[in-house]
């Protein structure tokens, strides 16, 4: 194993390591373009150029490995004279755009160019114009002007995605990106390449020219539209969800995310629904919450019998959720029959997407499986002898038939998110939390249990399943009742096998998987008595 000396302090490391890496593993921050760690190395940016004492010249960090005895120096005067000559040519043509760029705020060649160079430019000369708004793709857009050419995203679409739909072209100061001819920037990841440009060639649709990145609120999440449960980042302005970007969990989704998970956010904001309402002499009208959760209740003791009602559960709950609920229908509503909705199958691939397109199949699967509770398909069921019906959730995709067997029993209470089929059937509808409102976790396909954040607050009268389902139990006197998600969390640890071991302040952000705990059963037990109080 080689030893080192970086600006002064001496490290061991593997074999094969490169300067840049064990310079991190120091703290000594190299400034890199071109350099990802989830892409080859192509050492052409040269702005993370070292020197060391085995060789006359500087060499690049990234590229460049280590070798016993070497010495480094990352900011003398020539690597300080080095960087502020790359900065120099790199902005040689580089419109001085600031103002326009969406990228303004977060981006690779300001932070260098502050930090590293920060001077004048001798350049009098007519910088070289490119394609300007260039569309690439249905999601990404190119100003070939900014582009430094460090090729990030060529190498994103080759060896993640897959397709090889970007390229280099022409030779020097003419030399940009731009796709194969006949070929869009069209494949199922395209708006990575988005997140990996280091300053601002390559921007979203989606997003462009909507919200300046420091008025982003920040907060971390799950995305929900696959049991892949890709580790995101929820920008919000304004209380409202603006964009959702990947980040990096070696665990699930390294640094990646495809586009339809990206872009999903968009359809939860329309037809929100933040109203509980009831329906009455045939009119739908707004009640209070604590009205609608009366009425919850009386509809299901107008059932005459546990037998006679049923119940819909979803693979959208969180954990937290799904206990809470199995534990009312092993309780104060033992003998009710349960369904298991949720969104059909799809297409899947072998990069990130699943087929299951639903967050927390596992999770609710091992809750209930411990709790006793057997849900049949949602497609079986029968409205024959049911007089109630609760469904949690409107994530499901019910056929035509299904639907109008739900229609013909006689009560139907909804808990959902938005104005649809579900609201319509509703006779009680009882508004939900979405899932970047409330605090939880999901389990994705891998066994990885990962944490959701509240990143929006929601509107008093959203609730989660969770707390609607501990208000039944309580209106028919069970004491059922959490303080907080943490509370339930330690409940489902200590009574759900594979969550055994599991501690919510040991999930981080990266989460763990089943088996991967190292509480002792029973450990958080306390924390875990139902409470007076419930505020999930």
């Amino acid at each position: 194993m080689p030893t080192l000396k970086i600006d002064g302090q001496e490290i061991t490391v593997d074999r094969g390591t490169t300067i840049l890496q064990a310079a991190a593993q120091l703290g000594v921050q190299i400034p890199t373009f071109c350099y990802h760690p989830g892409l080859s190395i192509a050492a052409n940016c040269r702005m993370c150029l070292v020197d060391t004492n085995k060789a006359p010249k500087p060499l690049p960090a990234c590229h460049a490995q280590v070798m016993d005895g070497m010495e480094v120096w990352t900011n003398n005067e020539k690597v300080q004279r080095t960087r502020k000559a790359v900065l120099e040519f790199i902005l040689l043509n580089h419109p001085v755009d600031c103002p326009i760029c969406d990228q303004a705020g977060e981006c690779v060649l300001q932070d260098h160019y502050f930090k590293y160079s920060a001077q004048p430019s001798r350049l009098f000369h007519r910088k070289r114009h490119k394609a300007k708004a260039k569309i690439l793709g249905p999601n990404v857009i190119l100003d070939a002007e900014r582009c430094i050419l460090c090729t990030r995203c060529v190498r994103f679409c080759d060896e993640v995605a897959k397709s090889s739909q970007l390229t280099v072209v022409n030779r020097g100061e003419k030399s940009e990106i731009t796709t194969f001819p006949g070929k869009q920037l069209d494949n199922p990841y395209a708006a990575n390449t988005v997140d990996i440009c280091p300053v601002g060639a390559l921007t979203s649709r989606d997003f462009r020219f909507r919200t300046r990145v420091w008025m982003l609120s920040t907060e971390r999440g799950v995305c929900p539209e696959c049991s892949r449960g890709c580790s995101i980042r929820v920008d919000t302005f304004e209380n409202t969800v603006r964009r959702y970007k990947p980040v990096h969990n070696p665990k699930v989704n390294d640094w990646w995310m495809c586009d339809a998970g990206r872009a999903s956010f968009r359809g939860y904001l329309e037809d929100r629904v933040e109203g509980p309402t009831i329906v009455a002499d045939g009119k739908r009208r707004a009640v209070a919450t604590a009205k609608a959760v009366e009425d919850a209740a009386k509809a299901i003791q107008a059932a005459g019998g546990h037998g006679k009602v049923a119940l819909v559960a979803s693979p959208w709950l969180t954990n937290e959720d799904a206990y809470v609920l199995g534990r009312l229908v092993t309780g104060a509503l033992a003998g009710v029959k349960v369904y298991m909705g949720g969104r059909a199958a799809g297409a899947g691939d072998d990069i990130l997407i699943q087929p299951d397109k639903n967050p927390n199949r596992k999770g609710v699967d091992a809750i209930f499986a411990a709790l006793g509770v057997k849900a049949a398909d949602l497609s079986s069921f029968d409205a024959k002898g049911i007089e109630t019906v609760f469904v949690f959730g409107d994530n499901h995709d019910a056929s035509p038939a299904t639907l109008e067997a739900l229609a013909a029993v006689p009560w139907r209470i909804v808990a959902g998110t938005k104005m649809g089929p579900w609201w319509q059937l509703a006779t009680t509808f009882l508004p939900l939390r979405l899932h970047w409102e409330k605090d939880g976790t999901y389990t994705n396909f891998d066994g990885v249990v990962q944490r959701i954040r509240r990143a929006v607050k929601a509107a008093p009268t959203c609730k989660s399943e969770g707390w609607y389902a501990m208000k039944l139990a309580q209106s028919f006197g069970d004491a059922l009742a959490f303080d907080a998600p943490a509370d339930i969390f330690a409940a489902v640890a200590g009574s759900v096998p594979e969550f055994a071991g599991l501690a919510w302040s040991d999930l981080g952000d990266h989460g763990l998987r089943f088996g991967e705990g190292s509480v002792p059963a029973g450990a958080d037990a306390a924390s875990a008595e139902p409470q007076m109080e419930a505020t999930t």
